[in-house]
Protein backbone atom coordinates (compact mmCIF):
# COMPACT_ATOMS: atom_id res chain seq x y z
CA UNK A 1 0.00 0.00 0.00
CA UNK A 2 1.79 3.63 -0.83
CA UNK A 3 2.52 6.26 1.96
CA UNK A 4 -0.41 8.57 2.42
CA UNK A 5 1.96 11.25 1.87
CA UNK A 6 2.73 9.98 -1.80
CA UNK A 7 -1.56 10.18 -2.73
CA UNK A 8 -1.32 14.21 -1.88
CA UNK A 9 0.46 17.40 -3.29
CA UNK A 10 0.49 19.73 -1.13
CA UNK A 11 -1.78 22.97 -2.09
CA UNK A 12 -2.61 26.52 -1.02
CA UNK A 13 -5.75 26.27 0.68
CA UNK A 14 -8.16 28.80 -0.81
CA UNK A 15 -10.30 29.06 2.53
CA UNK A 16 -7.77 30.21 5.16
CA UNK A 17 -4.99 32.38 5.41
CA UNK A 18 -2.85 34.35 8.25
CA UNK A 19 -2.20 38.02 7.88
CA UNK A 20 -0.59 40.32 10.65
CA UNK A 21 -3.16 43.35 11.22
CA UNK A 22 -1.88 46.18 13.43
CA UNK A 23 -4.45 46.00 16.17
CA UNK A 24 -7.19 48.75 16.14
CA UNK A 25 -7.07 52.21 15.54
CA UNK A 26 -7.93 54.97 18.15
CA UNK A 27 -7.52 57.64 16.33
CA UNK A 28 -10.44 59.51 14.76
CA UNK A 29 -12.29 58.77 18.68
CA UNK A 30 -9.35 60.94 20.01
CA UNK A 31 -8.96 63.71 16.84
CA UNK A 32 -12.67 63.34 14.76
CA UNK A 33 -12.04 64.34 10.88
CA UNK A 34 -13.85 67.55 9.88
CA UNK A 35 -14.24 67.96 6.14
CA UNK A 36 -13.46 70.83 5.16
CA UNK A 37 -14.01 72.61 1.51
CA UNK A 38 -10.28 74.44 1.10
CA UNK A 39 -6.56 72.79 1.63
CA UNK A 40 -6.49 76.18 4.23
CA UNK A 41 -9.06 77.97 5.51
CA UNK A 42 -9.42 80.15 9.05
CA UNK A 43 -11.90 79.23 11.38
CA UNK A 44 -13.68 80.85 14.63
CA UNK A 45 -12.81 80.20 18.34
CA UNK A 46 -15.82 81.86 20.42
CA UNK A 47 -13.17 83.96 23.53
CA UNK A 48 -13.80 81.29 26.48
CA UNK A 49 -14.11 84.51 29.12
CA UNK A 50 -16.82 85.08 27.57
CA UNK A 51 -18.97 81.76 28.35
CA UNK A 52 -18.07 82.10 32.22
CA UNK A 53 -18.49 85.91 33.30
CA UNK A 54 -20.50 86.31 36.46
CA UNK A 55 -22.69 88.85 34.78
CA UNK A 56 -24.69 91.45 36.90
CA UNK A 57 -28.00 90.75 35.62
CA UNK A 58 -30.30 92.76 38.01
CA UNK A 59 -32.48 95.42 36.38
CA UNK A 60 -34.89 98.03 37.94
CA UNK A 61 -38.55 98.14 37.14
CA UNK A 62 -37.82 100.90 34.89
CA UNK A 63 -34.39 100.67 34.15
CA UNK A 64 -32.35 98.90 31.31
CA UNK A 65 -30.82 95.55 31.45
CA UNK A 66 -26.74 95.94 31.61
CA UNK A 67 -24.99 94.92 28.35
CA UNK A 68 -22.50 92.46 27.81
CA UNK A 69 -20.58 91.34 24.84
CA UNK A 70 -18.96 88.48 23.34
CA UNK A 71 -15.84 87.90 20.66
CA UNK A 72 -14.23 85.53 18.63
CA UNK A 73 -10.75 84.46 17.70
CA UNK A 74 -9.34 82.97 14.97
CA UNK A 75 -7.33 79.69 14.40
CA UNK A 76 -6.26 78.09 10.99
CA UNK A 77 -5.68 74.52 9.48
CA UNK A 78 -3.66 73.34 6.93
CA UNK A 79 -3.99 70.00 5.57
CA UNK A 80 -0.46 67.72 4.23
CA UNK A 81 -1.24 65.36 1.65
CA UNK A 82 -0.77 61.95 2.64
CA UNK A 83 -0.51 58.57 -0.23
CA UNK A 84 0.83 55.56 -0.75
CA UNK A 85 1.23 53.78 -3.96
CA UNK A 86 2.34 50.09 -5.83
CA UNK A 87 2.69 48.88 -9.14
CA UNK A 88 0.87 45.43 -9.40
CA UNK A 89 1.42 43.45 -12.47
CA UNK A 90 -1.67 41.69 -14.29
CA UNK A 91 0.85 38.70 -14.31
CA UNK A 92 0.62 38.82 -10.63
CA UNK A 93 -3.41 39.07 -11.15
CA UNK A 94 -4.08 36.16 -13.34
CA UNK A 95 -1.49 33.60 -11.46
CA UNK A 96 -2.53 34.76 -7.83
CA UNK A 97 -4.12 31.36 -5.97
CA UNK A 98 -7.73 31.62 -3.76
CA UNK A 99 -8.08 33.50 -0.96
CA UNK A 100 -4.96 35.54 -2.49
CA UNK A 101 -6.77 38.60 -4.23
CA UNK A 102 -3.87 41.13 -5.27
CA UNK A 103 -6.04 43.92 -5.83
CA UNK A 104 -8.15 43.70 -2.74
CA UNK A 105 -4.99 43.01 -0.55
CA UNK A 106 -2.78 45.89 -2.20
CA UNK A 107 -5.73 48.55 -1.31
CA UNK A 108 -6.20 46.92 1.96
CA UNK A 109 -2.27 46.83 3.04
CA UNK A 110 -2.24 50.52 1.59
CA UNK A 111 -5.47 51.85 3.99
CA UNK A 112 -3.73 49.92 6.66
CA UNK A 113 -0.40 51.83 6.58
CA UNK A 114 -1.70 55.17 6.10
CA UNK A 115 -3.58 54.32 9.37
CA UNK A 116 -0.66 53.59 11.28
CA UNK A 117 1.36 56.81 10.07
CA UNK A 118 -1.96 58.82 11.06
CA UNK A 119 -2.38 57.01 14.67
CA UNK A 120 1.34 58.17 15.05
CA UNK A 121 1.24 61.61 14.38
CA UNK A 122 -2.04 61.42 16.54
CA UNK A 123 -0.32 59.73 18.88
CA UNK A 124 2.64 62.15 18.61
CA UNK A 125 0.45 64.70 19.78
CA UNK A 126 -1.83 63.39 22.68
CA UNK A 127 1.09 62.41 24.35
CA UNK A 128 3.75 65.46 24.36
CA UNK A 129 4.14 67.91 26.48
CA UNK A 130 4.38 71.06 23.86
CA UNK A 131 0.35 70.54 23.13
CA UNK A 132 -0.67 71.19 27.15
CA UNK A 133 -0.73 73.86 29.26
CA UNK A 134 2.06 73.48 32.10
CA UNK A 135 -0.56 73.21 34.75
CA UNK A 136 -2.34 70.64 32.68
CA UNK A 137 0.59 67.59 32.76
CA UNK A 138 2.74 66.16 35.24
CA UNK A 139 5.06 63.61 34.44
CA UNK A 140 6.16 60.66 37.38
CA UNK A 141 9.09 59.47 38.16
CA UNK A 142 11.10 56.48 40.64
CA UNK A 143 8.99 55.61 43.61
CA UNK A 144 6.17 58.03 42.01
CA UNK A 145 5.82 55.53 39.34
CA UNK A 146 2.72 53.17 38.71
CA UNK A 147 3.74 50.60 40.66
CA UNK A 148 6.16 52.16 42.99
CA UNK A 149 5.93 52.65 47.17
CA UNK A 150 4.46 56.37 47.12
CA UNK A 151 2.28 55.70 43.82
CA UNK A 152 -1.34 56.91 43.38
CA UNK A 153 -2.43 55.75 40.27
CA UNK A 154 -6.33 56.42 41.32
CA UNK A 155 -5.31 60.31 42.79
CA UNK A 156 -3.09 60.45 39.27
CA UNK A 157 -6.05 59.71 37.15
CA UNK A 158 -8.66 61.78 39.05
CA UNK A 159 -6.77 64.58 39.33
CA UNK A 160 -6.28 64.46 35.34
CA UNK A 161 -10.18 64.12 34.56
CA UNK A 162 -10.73 66.90 37.06
CA UNK A 163 -7.98 69.05 35.93
CA UNK A 164 -9.44 69.38 32.35
CA UNK A 165 -11.32 72.83 31.82
CA UNK A 166 -14.33 70.74 30.91
CA UNK A 167 -14.15 67.62 32.64
CA UNK A 168 -12.89 64.95 30.98
CA UNK A 169 -14.82 62.14 29.04
CA UNK A 170 -12.58 60.27 27.60
CA UNK A 171 -9.18 58.50 29.24
CA UNK A 172 -6.42 57.00 26.51
CA UNK A 173 -3.68 54.80 28.20
CA UNK A 174 -0.13 53.61 26.31
CA UNK A 175 -0.61 50.05 26.27
CA UNK A 176 2.32 49.50 28.69
CA UNK A 177 0.46 52.33 31.19
CA UNK A 178 -2.48 50.26 31.13
CA UNK A 179 -0.79 47.07 31.47
CA UNK A 180 0.19 47.91 34.43
CA UNK A 181 -2.87 50.22 36.23
CA UNK A 182 -5.24 47.61 35.57
CA UNK A 183 -3.80 45.06 38.39
CA UNK A 184 -2.64 47.64 41.05
CA UNK A 185 -4.14 46.48 44.14
CA UNK A 186 -5.43 50.33 44.49
CA UNK A 187 -7.13 49.96 41.25
CA UNK A 188 -8.71 47.03 42.39
CA UNK A 189 -10.06 48.18 45.26
CA UNK A 190 -11.48 51.36 44.01
CA UNK A 191 -13.46 49.50 41.20
CA UNK A 192 -14.81 46.36 43.76
CA UNK A 193 -15.46 44.22 41.11
CA UNK A 194 -16.63 40.68 41.25
CA UNK A 195 -14.39 39.92 38.53
CA UNK A 196 -11.31 41.22 40.06
CA UNK A 197 -9.46 39.24 43.16
CA UNK A 198 -6.00 39.05 44.14
CA UNK A 199 -4.88 37.78 40.74
CA UNK A 200 -7.95 39.84 39.04
CA UNK A 201 -7.57 42.43 36.88
CA UNK A 202 -9.35 45.67 36.27
CA UNK A 203 -11.60 46.25 33.00
CA UNK A 204 -11.79 49.41 30.87
CA UNK A 205 -15.28 49.09 31.30
CA UNK A 206 -15.19 49.38 35.31
CA UNK A 207 -12.55 52.39 35.23
CA UNK A 208 -14.72 54.19 32.93
CA UNK A 209 -17.51 53.64 35.62
CA UNK A 210 -15.20 54.70 38.35
CA UNK A 211 -13.53 57.52 36.55
CA UNK A 212 -17.20 58.25 35.21
CA UNK A 213 -16.04 58.71 31.81
CA UNK A 214 -17.48 57.66 28.88
CA UNK A 215 -14.58 56.01 27.25
CA UNK A 216 -11.50 54.59 27.91
CA UNK A 217 -9.03 53.73 25.09
CA UNK A 218 -5.72 52.05 24.85
CA UNK A 219 -3.31 52.61 22.20
CA UNK A 220 -1.92 48.98 21.11
CA UNK A 221 -0.76 49.44 18.29
CA UNK A 222 2.96 48.72 16.95
CA UNK A 223 5.59 50.12 14.29
CA UNK A 224 8.73 48.88 13.39
CA UNK A 225 11.68 51.01 14.67
CA UNK A 226 14.94 48.82 12.98
CA UNK A 227 15.88 49.56 9.69
CA UNK A 228 14.89 47.80 6.39
CA UNK A 229 17.19 44.77 6.14
CA UNK A 230 17.62 44.45 9.89
CA UNK A 231 15.64 42.15 12.47
CA UNK A 232 12.46 43.57 12.71
CA UNK A 233 12.16 45.15 16.18
CA UNK A 234 8.42 46.42 17.37
CA UNK A 235 7.86 49.50 19.34
CA UNK A 236 4.26 50.24 20.52
CA UNK A 237 3.16 53.47 19.44
CA UNK A 238 1.45 55.04 22.05
CA UNK A 239 4.45 54.93 24.58
CA UNK A 240 4.13 54.49 28.87
CA UNK A 241 1.63 57.79 29.09
CA UNK A 242 -1.76 58.58 30.12
CA UNK A 243 -4.04 61.34 29.24
CA UNK A 244 -7.60 62.71 30.06
CA UNK A 245 -9.52 64.16 27.43
CA UNK A 246 -12.58 66.28 26.85
CA UNK A 247 -13.17 64.86 23.20
CA UNK A 248 -16.60 65.51 20.99
CA UNK A 249 -17.63 62.13 18.96
CA UNK A 250 -19.48 64.55 15.92
CA UNK A 251 -17.81 67.65 16.36
CA UNK A 252 -19.36 71.09 14.40
CA UNK A 253 -20.81 74.71 14.93
CA UNK A 254 -20.01 75.63 18.33
CA UNK A 255 -19.13 72.68 19.62
CA UNK A 256 -16.26 72.18 21.57
CA UNK A 257 -13.46 69.43 21.49
CA UNK A 258 -9.51 68.59 22.48
CA UNK A 259 -8.60 67.98 19.03
CA UNK A 260 -10.05 67.73 15.23
CA UNK A 261 -8.35 66.06 12.18
CA UNK A 262 -8.80 68.47 9.29
CA UNK A 263 -9.94 67.01 5.83
CA UNK A 264 -9.82 68.50 2.28
CA UNK A 265 -10.02 65.07 0.67
CA UNK A 266 -11.76 62.40 2.04
CA UNK A 267 -9.40 58.49 1.81
CA UNK A 268 -9.92 57.26 -1.59
CA UNK A 269 -7.79 54.81 -3.85
CA UNK A 270 -7.01 55.61 -7.29
CA UNK A 271 -5.88 53.07 -10.36
CA UNK A 272 -4.06 53.59 -13.46
CA UNK A 273 -2.65 50.78 -16.04
CA UNK A 274 0.42 50.98 -17.88
CA UNK A 275 0.42 48.74 -20.93
CA UNK A 276 3.88 49.38 -21.46
CA UNK A 277 5.23 47.29 -18.15
CA UNK A 278 5.98 43.85 -18.60
CA UNK A 279 3.87 41.81 -20.75
CA UNK A 280 0.64 42.20 -19.94
CA UNK A 281 1.05 45.95 -18.46
CA UNK A 282 0.69 46.92 -14.42
CA UNK A 283 -1.82 48.64 -12.60
CA UNK A 284 -1.05 51.14 -10.43
CA UNK A 285 -3.08 51.55 -7.14
CA UNK A 286 -2.62 54.67 -4.97
CA UNK A 287 -4.60 55.57 -1.91
CA UNK A 288 -4.45 58.67 -0.92
CA UNK A 289 -5.71 61.48 1.61
CA UNK A 290 -5.09 64.69 3.32
CA UNK A 291 -5.06 66.01 7.01
CA UNK A 292 -4.10 68.27 9.22
CA UNK A 293 -3.87 67.13 13.32
CA UNK A 294 -4.90 69.90 15.41
CA UNK A 295 -5.10 69.95 19.50
CA UNK A 296 -8.14 72.87 18.93
CA UNK A 297 -8.35 73.05 22.73
CA UNK A 298 -5.55 72.00 24.63
CA UNK A 299 -6.85 73.14 28.29
CA UNK A 300 -9.33 70.60 27.46
CA UNK A 301 -6.50 67.56 28.25
CA UNK A 302 -4.14 66.98 30.68
CA UNK A 303 -1.30 64.63 30.54
CA UNK A 304 0.11 61.66 32.78
CA UNK A 305 4.00 60.96 31.28
CA UNK A 306 5.69 58.74 32.13
CA UNK A 307 3.21 56.89 34.17
CA UNK A 308 5.32 53.37 34.40
CA UNK A 309 8.70 53.21 34.07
Amino acid sequence: MPETKSLHVDAILSEMSVKYRNEAMIWPLLMPVVKVQKRSDKFFVYQKEDSYRLADDAVAPKGLPNEITWGVLEDNYSVVDHALGDWLPQEVIDNADGPIQPEADTVDFLNMLLDVRQEKRVADIVFSQATYPAGNQTALSGTAQWGGTTDDPVGDVMNAVEGCFIRANTLVFGAEAWAAFRKLPEVLEAVKSVNTGANGFATAGEVAALFEVEHVLVGRARYITSKEGQPSAYTRLWGKHCAALYTASNPGLRSITFGLTFSEMAREVQRDFDPKRGVKGAHYIKAAWNSDEKAVAPELGCLIRNAVA
